[in-house]
């Protein structure tokens, strides 16, 4: 195979990637996005490309169809979908991350604040736990999850799940 054949050929494989990538990102409906344009106005969904390195392939590796800063899953209602969201600045220039729960318990949609933080969120991403039964680090307790959890991980580092429980969130260190 000749080079403009090869690039031609690479080209075709990494395009359907990234643009898969950024259709996963855009997950969310249009009043979800109004919603966060107004209630976080300096803040984005993390996105692939803001992973760096080793990150990026870890990702890619372990979840190559989900956008790392959106988690889709029935994390309060069996039957509605809500959005898991870790947003990070839109500018350069501040760093900190949010991370917040969509839900529509009933016409509107409620945010629900999981944590947040000042300084790096390198490394940081959000995905979709089915149910099941977890156990914390040292498996001090564990937890049956008859919905959806929201794991927050700190990628070859740590990681904390998110569960609804008796009308609000509560969590478990997983992993340290």
């Amino acid at each position: 195979m000749g080079f403009r054949v090869q690039f031609i050929v690479i080209l075709l494989v990494l395009v359907p990637l990234s643009l898969a990538q950024s259709n996963v990102c855009g997950v969310l409906p249009s009043d979800a996005k109004a919603l966060l344009k107004q209630r976080f106005p300096a803040w984005r969904p993390k996105y692939l490309s803001d992973l760096v390195g080793d990150d990026h392939n870890l990702w890619l590796e372990t979840h190559p169809k989900e956008c790392p800063g959106i988690a889709v899953g029935h994390f309060e209602q069996p039957d509605r979908d809500a959005y898991a969201i870790l947003l990070v600045p839109k500018s350069g220039q501040t760093a900190g991350y949010k991370i917040i729960v969509l839900s529509k318990p009933s016409g509107e949609y409620v945010v629900r604040l999981l944590d947040k933080a000042e300084g790096s969120d390198s490394g940081l991403v959000i995905s979709r736990e089915p149910p099941g039964t977890y156990s914390e680090f040292g498996d001090a307790k564990s937890v049956h999850l008859t919905l959806d959890g929201v794991n927050v991980e700190w990628l070859e580092k740590s990681s904390v799940l998110y569960y609804w429980s008796h009308g609000k969130y509560r969590s478990i260190a997983t992993s340290d």
